[in-house]
């Protein structure tokens, strides 16, 4: 009986230990979870949108740059250079005859026309492939290089070049002096920015140069000079038109005695002139 006794008053003492035990984990649990910190929440992170590049994103594919644009501006209506007629050179036998042949239609009307000069010109006629330029800038404006005037204007041509070969003979023009516009039908002179009465259009005009003569040349205002004299003294017999340009060109016509520039202004023309004595004539 006391054994027993003893036996559970062991056991009873156990179990109290082990109250004590649990009680203690319990208590240090709770106390682990009061003095703990507690985590804060983090905040939600909004991304940014990525910076756009400044740099020029790289083409990978070959390219291949547009020419230069050429701007062709007309300072006296047609009188300024135009490429090609550079190029072409348009105005010789050579550009002539390969027009002639692209344009066989024609061919018959230039050997009537040439025969009609001969026939009152004769062996001082100007080579035809020059006679049959029209506006320098022919291309531009959608026209051809060469051309034929209507029958009923070819005399009008006559004293013209009879004009310019005796201004070739007296050493006035040099041998090497080209023609390069004549006729000019009335649309393509139009586009050309020649003037709204000019002679282009009747067939009684030529514009000429000297190819070798630079526009600000002594030898170009030497050239000016001696057409001046003959026109002071003979334009008005000749019934001479004189055009002088900044560009070189120079315009002849047979239908009215009058001189010009610029703008096709009298008063902008080159030709102020004080006639000299007879002998002080730098030709004869």
């Amino acid at each position: 009986m006391i054994g027993q006794v003893d036996k559970m008053m062991t056991m009873n003492k156990k179990l109290q230990v082990t109250a004590v035990i649990m009680m203690g984990v319990f208590g240090l649990s709770s106390c682990a979870q009061k003095t703990a910190p507690a985590k804060k929440p983090q905040p939600t992170k909004v991304l940014s949108k990525p910076k756009q590049s400044t740099k020029q994103p790289v083409n990978t594919v070959n390219t291949v740059a547009k020419p230069p644009q050429i701007n062709i501006i007309h300072h006296h209506g047609d009188h300024d250079g135009h490429a090609h007629d550079i190029i072409r050179n348009v105005g010789t036998k050579a550009d002539f005859e390969m027009w002639l042949r692209s344009h066989p239609h024609q061919k018959s009307h230039v050997e009537e026309y040439t025969q009609f000069l001969k026939n009152h010109i004769g062996k001082n006629l100007p080579p035809m492939h020059q006679l049959l330029t029209t506006a320098r800038s022919w291309q531009e404006c959608g026209y051809e290089p060469y051309e034929v005037p209507p029958r009923e204007l070819w005399a009008q041509m006559l004293p013209t070049i009879k004009l310019y070969d005796e201004l070739r003979a007296k050493g006035i023009l040099p041998a090497n002096t080209h023609i390069r516009s004549v006729y000019r039908n009335p649309d393509l002179n139009r586009c050309a920015g020649g003037a709204p009465s000019s002679k282009h259009m009747t067939n009684g005009a030529m514009d000429i140069w000297v190819p070798t003569y630079d526009a600000d040349s002594h030898e170009l205002y030497q050239l000016q000079n001696r057409l001046c004299e003959y026109w002071v003294f003979y334009g008005e017999s000749h019934n001479f038109g004189l055009g002088l340009y900044g560009t070189g060109a120079i315009h002849l016509d047979t239908q009215g005695y009058r001189k010009w520039g610029s703008q096709f202004s009298e008063s902008h023309s080159m030709c102020r002139y004080t006639p000299p004595k007879p002998s002080e004539f730098t030709w004869q």
